[in-house]
């Protein structure tokens, strides 16, 4: 498989302004703080991933959605943002209530000049959301804004699932919404080195997350079925400096017991298949996320 075909990391972004609020979930008329940021990793084979955004809509649980419509489109490189960095999107008032829904509308219909992914070679290619013009990139994560309270939350894409550059369809490629909320409250990170020993002569090196304790470990398979609990929520391409070693990083995780799985055949995995030839070995368990800490893992 072609890097152009490969699995890319992208991450999105979401950018508010205080227009066209309308009542929402509470529909109390109160009010609430809300922050929004967005984050994503480094990735392997791309130089820049611009995105343009058109504007956002909020849904409430049983109220009326608040949309905000940008004054103009907003391009934003999401490579820019990685590791435990993130960017502000928005710090406002917004109605008080329960969300369910976060709709970005993005301008990404496969013309380069709106939302496109330049490649470590050079190539640039536009990107396109299916049926973006009416759907968006819709994010499903319910959250509360308490009256008279303050909430900030990150919405965190592991975005090497969320582009693919299928053959025959270039130079257009997909971008597909492959994100979560988290609350940056209760949050906490993965991070190590990865031994030079593991990353061979002719090795893709990739390090996937699991949640809980995965013993037989699966490559990324958007046709699992759902809640498959041998399925990463996570991976990331091992970033090494002009000289190694490799280092990787998983931020924004919920508190609890992970899993971390290592492989040499990152570039065979192929999101919309279960691949075989995915091998995953060292497989490390138990590993502990407290909120507010930083968890040190070196693989080898």
């Amino acid at each position: 498989m072609s890097r152009q075909t490969r699995l890319l990391g992208l991450a999105a972004l979401l950018t508010i302004s205080a227009l066209g609020l309308a009542a929402c979930g509470g529909g109390s008329g109160d009010t609430g703080q809300m922050s929004l940021s967005v984050a994503d990793a480094p990735v392997d084979g791309a130089e820049a991933v611009v995105v343009k955004f058109s504007g956002v809509e909020l849904t409430g649980d049983g109220g009326k959605p608040v949309d905000i419509t940008f004054s103009a489109p907003k391009s934003i490189d999401l490579l820019s943002q990685s590791g435990t960095a993130s960017a502000v999107l928005f710090d406002q008032p917004i109605p008080a209530g329960s969300y369910g829904q976060i709709r970005l509308m993005v301008v990404a219909d496969g013309d380069p000049s709106n939302s496109y992914i330049t490649l470590s070679d050079g190539s640039r290619h536009g990107l396109q959301v299916p049926s973006g013009s009416e759907t968006g990139l819709k994010l499903v994560s319910g959250f509360t804004v308490p009256s008279s309270g303050v909430v900030d939350y990150t919405i965190d894409f592991d975005l090497r699932q969320a582009i693919t550059c299928p053959p025959g369809q270039s130079p257009a490629c997909i971008l597909k919404p492959v994100e979560r909320l988290v609350d940056n409250t209760v949050v906490g990170n993965i991070q190590g080195m990865v031994s030079n020993t593991l990353v061979i002569s002719g090795c893709t090196p990739g390090v996937y997350l699991y949640n809980g304790t995965v013993t037989a470990p699966e490559d990324m398979n958007s046709t699992a079925p759902a809640g498959d609990p041998n399925q990463p929520i996570g991976s990331k391409v091992p970033v090494a400096t002009s000289t190694p070693p490799y280092y990787y990083q998983f931020t924004f995780l919920p508190p609890g017991t992970y899993t971390v799985a290592f492989t040499c055949q990152a570039a065979l995995d192929n999101p919309t298949q279960a691949d075989a030839v995915v091998k995953f070995s060292p497989v490390m368990t138990a590993i502990t996320v407290i909120a507010n800490q930083t968890t040190t893992l070196d693989i080898s």
